[in-house]
């Protein structure tokens, strides 16, 4: 059926053509990570034919004559395709097999070598290996957290000064939103897009299960998300009237039915998917704090007063008798047990062999007025960056490579083949997938852990305290510190 609606709009596309060739040709038709969440309904008959069409590269032919490419990459162990950076064979897996393409493309064109090695510390290899001057590395993929500090301590090459990844940026292939928001005093140190993964893994969303909302009587998400009425409001009323004591105990606990499953840090999701920030950018790209702004105060006085409220959600934090919690969680919501739950996009991977339909929608908007849907991004999410003393034409060209060739690689794998196809339950999250996407959003405050901004709101949700004035003027001096040292850095030559 699929293939027949697709036919039909190529068919349709072409005739739209032909009545209109009088008209300014539009060119590049590709989702770019800027483009404006409220699209309307995204039905299949509705969407872009080729999701992944990129314009050119202009990239140089150029012969290396073998020579190697040392990329050290995060080790997660061989189960996690989609935390890899490069593999040595393909294996039948979509995602494997799109990594082993997008590699031995650019290998066969510049007639290189990928070499690459795994570490479970890759910055702090990649930082001795800089101040020791040997050049040992081309390119580091890891965590923000870690990168941060290499970028921190200026080990690593400003990708605007990088030939060929510089006139890139503004390219479909890469993060424009990590462009637009770590873009400290006009210098950007590493960067996401198609390249990598685990910076789509650690998007924020809202997932929910079919079977428990149709036996509630409850509305799927969708339509309030196309009509621009998905809100904090309309989010905290679906998760109302759900729970149930479904043990008998009298106690309303991890074994019951809950209308909502999240943790600590949703109020600091919430601040960043209102389109808040802790720490922002001023006109002029220095990092200032914005936490205290009017706004910012209305988003969360609200956000931690529902926290606060007796059984409002069931938090992760409070899952007992478990190895792993995070993954605990997992199993309670595929036992139809839990209404929403607040998460990442890497959930819906976990979530594979779930009986139940399930969807998955945006975080909500702080209020109507509110023009985009936003996407908050964890620490965890990786980042590539450009080692301050490599060779920066050869690592730029063979990165800026890697990065284009992954648009018609990894992404369309990752994102048609893997999550559409085998995860999600139907055509609707398709679309929730491209707004989740859309409108990303990086808050330097969380990113690069300054003073007391990535704890203040987790650590008032946990207490299930609402005086957020009283923890803010507590730390404002220190936090004050905290940032003008961090300015004073990136201000160093």
């Amino acid at each position: 059926m699929k293939k027949f609606i697709l036919i039909f709009i190529l068919l349709t596309a072409m005739l739209l053509l032909i009545s209109s060739c009088a008209k300014e040709t539009v060119g590049n038709t590709s989702t770019s990570e800027n483009t404006t969440a409220n699209t309307g309904d995204l039905t299949d008959t509705d969407a872009v034919v080729d999701k992944w069409a990129q314009e050119p590269n202009n990239l140089p032919q150029m012969n290396f004559n073998g020579r190697e490419f040392n990329v050290i990459v995060q080790d997660e162990g061989e189960d996690r395709a989609y935390n890899k950076f490069a593999v040595e064979e393909q294996t039948g897996d979509a995602i494997i097999d799109a990594l082993y393409k997008r590699n031995l493309a650019v290998e066969e064109r510049y007639n290189i070598k990928i070499k690459f090695t795994n570490h479970t510390a890759p910055s702090e290899i990649a930082r001795k290996s800089i101040l020791a001057g040997d050049n040992q590395y081309d390119l580091i993929v890891d965590f923000i957290l870690f990168e941060r500090d290499l970028a921190s301590r200026k080990l690593l090459a400003d990708l605007y000064t990088v030939p060929y990844v510089r006139d890139g940026l503004d390219k479909s292939w890469w993060d424009h939103a990590l462009k637009r928001d770590l873009s400290i005093n006009n210098k950007l140190f590493f960067g996401a897009g198609h390249i990598v993964l685990r910076d789509k893994l650690r998007t924020s969303c809202i997932l929910f299960n079919k079977k428990l909302g149709k036996d509630l009587g409850i509305d799927y998400p969708y339509q309030y998300v196309y009509n621009d009425t998905w809100t904090l409001d309309k989010l905290i009323e679906l998760s109302k009237g759900v729970n149930r004591d479904l043990n008998g105990d009298g106690v309303i606990d991890q074994y019951d039915q809950w209308g909502l499953l999240g943790f600590a840090s949703f109020a600091a999701y919430v601040l960043n998917t209102s389109g808040e920030k802790a720490i922002g950018l001023n006109k002029d790209g220095i990092p200032e704090i914005t936490m205290n702004a009017p706004r910012a105060l209305d988003v969360i006085n609200k956000i931690l007063a529902f926290c606060a409220e007796k059984e409002a959600m069931f938090f992760t934090e409070d899952i007992k008798n478990a190895e792993n919690i995070w993954y605990k969680a997992d199993e309670y919501f595929a036992e139809d047990r839990f209404f929403m739950r607040i998460g990442i996009v890497e959930h819906v991977l976990r979530l594979r062999d779930m009986v139940t339909d399930f969807g998955v929608v945006p975080m909500p908007k702080f209020d109507e007025r509110q023009e985009n849907y936003y996407s908050h991004i964890d620490n965890g999410a990786y980042v590539v960056g450009i080692p301050q003393n490599a060779d920066l034409e050869f690592s730029g060209l063979i990165t800026e490579a890697l990065a284009y060739e992954s648009g018609s690689t990894l992404m369309p794998a990752f994102y048609d083949v893997t999550l559409t196809s085998k995860q999600l339950r139907d055509d609707e999250s398709e679309g929730m997938l491209d707004i989740i996407f859309a409108n990303r959003s990086y808050d330097i405050g969380f990113m690069y852990g300054i003073g007391s901004f990535p704890n203040i709101l987790n650590d008032l949700v946990s207490r299930k305290s609402t005086d957020f004035v009283s923890a803010y003027d507590k730390a404002e001096s220190s936090n004050a510190r905290a940032l003008e040292k961090f300015i004073e850095n990136y201000d160093k030559d």
